[in-house]
């Protein structure tokens, strides 16, 4: 664990002395080794926010999860709370809450949001490179502490969010509806992500009609901008696109839980990529307005046929669930546009300028490498260069170098490491519901039987419905967005809001990882595609060009032919 305990000796996980919690690899939220600077912020940030918000609105279950790093990748530690009347007391409060918010959730949302918005804008509104050194500590403390809050809020928002979607589904199951086809009930709710995918898709529509498709096609992202400015209409939709990074563009192309990744309004070239890609479809003849309709008709059909099934006394009762889940639902996707995206590109943007700083003054070879400091190291080095330039940096020089090259080194090895995907007190069933809705932990998972097995059927979460074959593209990584076809079936470790413009694309989609409220099933229940998410094993058992058969109604993918003729 030497890489483990040089990143935080604080959250190194120690399999002996940690072992009577369950420990569980977070592949969801970070599927990559975790960089030094993103482990002591916003991974720091994510467990301080499970405890807070649990003990702020009495979660019953537990205090939250622990976070810490194995091998380089991040663990979650579930410790449930045992004492039943601690979890009655927690339960009367808990449940309170819950009854508030079904009636003011609007409310309950928005006076929170209404923070993380101020905070962003406040720190938005700051040219970080034009600070004095003293001013950019300061602003690189304000940027992590904002940081930290939004998290707290982001747990806050998510518990009783889960706990309104939970009532709805067992009221549901009471009518006999799974929750596979309950989700139909609210899908198709406009939310700051599809207003994303909405403003790429006309993005597109307006380059077609411009008559800038070709150059677009024919020109490598790094110089299409060089090549539009030559005419007026290129420049005209370069304002255009530079309108849409201006709201859209703090998406982080990877893992949301690590700072060390760029933006598209850094690097647009993801954007540029999907617009290109999106050509096909529109001569495939689709439409994302027309798809968005035929989902929203879905859902009233859906909802329609249900209430026939509600009794009059319980009209109320479903009226009332209904409205809340549905605004609940769309939570879970429109607040990672304010938390999960601005508030880490806030930092990112932050870190970045402290990177460039160092590299100024000859500590760093380029200002990405500020990553692969802790963010206290870099308090440090910034506290030392604000009091005396010229000694901190000579008193540095011989320090943060040989450091970074050694933590570059551990961070490449982690990605080839062997880190199990459970550790500790492993337990025989989960009961726990966030557990299983978000990150898909069932009991096949805590005891698989071979999670690099290659399989020519897969079982998971039914996360939309519908059946459809198609090639499979198996993406790992933000890298690989631009090797994905129109019409092929994504098959991946997990899906976060820089992989939805896929979804415009694609056939299918299956995951590795996640559970009914996991981004890949709700995002494919938006598009109408089918979906089957928490395989654990799609990704090794499935190749580029296998045909694969996914049913969404069922949670089964099947691999029908090999690519190289086999089966």
């Amino acid at each position: 664990m030497p890489q483990d305990r040089s990143i935080s000796a604080l959250r190194t996980l120690r399999p002996e002395s940690d072992r009577e919690i369950f420990w569980f690899r977070d592949d969801l939220h970070q599927p990559y080794p975790i960089s030094p600077m993103g482990m002591t912020t916003i991974q720091k940030h994510h467990a301080w926010g499970y405890h807070v918000a649990a003990a702020q609105t009495q979660l019953p279950p537990s205090k939250g999860a622990h976070v810490k790093l194995h091998k380089g990748r991040v663990y979650l530690g579930f410790a449930l709370i045992d004492d039943p009347e601690e979890v009655g007391r927690r339960a009367e409060v808990f449940g309170e809450l819950v009854e508030r918010c079904k009636d003011h959730w609007g409310e309950y949302y928005r006076g929170y949001i209404s923070e993380v918005i101020a905070n962003l804008s406040s720190l938005a509104a700051v040219d970080a490179s034009r600070l004095t050194t003293p001013h950019l500590l300061e602003h690189l403390k304000r940027a992590e502490e904002a940081n930290r809050r939004h998290w707290e809020i982001h747990f806050a928002l998510m518990y009783p969010a889960d706990a309104i979607y939970l009532a709805f589904e067992a009221f549901c199951q009471g009518y006999g509806l799974e929750e596979k086809d309950f989700v139909e009930l609210l899908k198709g709710f406009s939310s700051t992500p599809a207003q994303t995918d909405e403003g790429l898709w006309d993005l597109a529509r307006a380059a077609r009609e411009t008559g800038l498709e070709e150059a677009i096609r024919a020109t490598p992202p790094a110089a299409l901008a060089d090549v539009l400015r030559e005419s007026p209409g290129g420049r005209e939709w370069l304002e255009l696109l530079d309108s849409f990074l201006q709201t859209h563009g703090n998406r982080i192309s990877a893992a949301h839980l690590d700072v060390m990744f760029p933006t598209w309004r850094e690097d647009p070239k993801p954007v540029l990529e999907t617009i290109e890609s999106y050509f096909a479809r529109m001569d495939g003849g689709w439409d994302l307005l027309e798809a968005r309709e035929a989902v929203v008709r879905q859902r009233e059909e859906a909802i329609a046929a249900f209430a026939e099934r509600v009794s009059t006394e319980d009209r109320p009762t479903f009226e009332r669930l209904l409205k809340v889940a549905q605004e609940v639902y769309a939570y879970q996707e429109d607040h990672g546009f304010y938390i999960d995206q601005g508030s880490t590109a806030a930092l990112h943007y932050a870190l970045v300028a402290c990177g460039h700083r160092l590299q100024r003054f000859g500590l760093l070879e380029q200002a990405e490498d500020v990553f692969f400091l802790t963010y206290h190291e870099l308090v440090e080095v910034l506290t030392d260069l604000a009091r005396d330039e010229e000694i901190g940096t000579y008193h540095h020089l011989a320090l943060v170098p040989p450091l970074v090259q050694e933590r570059r080194e551990s961070w490449e090895q982690a990605a080839v490491s062997d880190a199990p995907l459970t550790v500790g007190n492993v337990p025989q069933t989960m009961t726990d519901p966030i557990a299983i809705k978000v990150f898909g932990i069932i009991d096949e998972v805590l005891h698989p039987k071979g999670e690099k097995e290659v399989v020519e059927r897969l079982e998971g979460f039914p996360g939309s419905a519908g059946v459809v074959e198609g090639p499979a593209r198996v993406i790992l990584s933000f890298e690989e967005f631009p090797n994905l076809q129109a019409g092929e079936i994504l098959v991946c470790p997990y899906t976060s809001t820089a992989w939805t413009p896929l979804f415009l694309k694609i056939a299918g989609v299956v995951t590795d990882t996640g559970g009914m409220l996991t981004h890949a099933a709700i995002a494919a229940r938006e598009y109408g595609l089918p979906a089957v998410v928490g395989t654990w094993n799609a990704t090794n058992s499935i190749g580029n060009g296998d045909l694969v058969r996914v049913d969404g109604n069922a949670g089964v993918v099947e691999i029908l032919r090999r690519a190289d003729g086999a089966g």
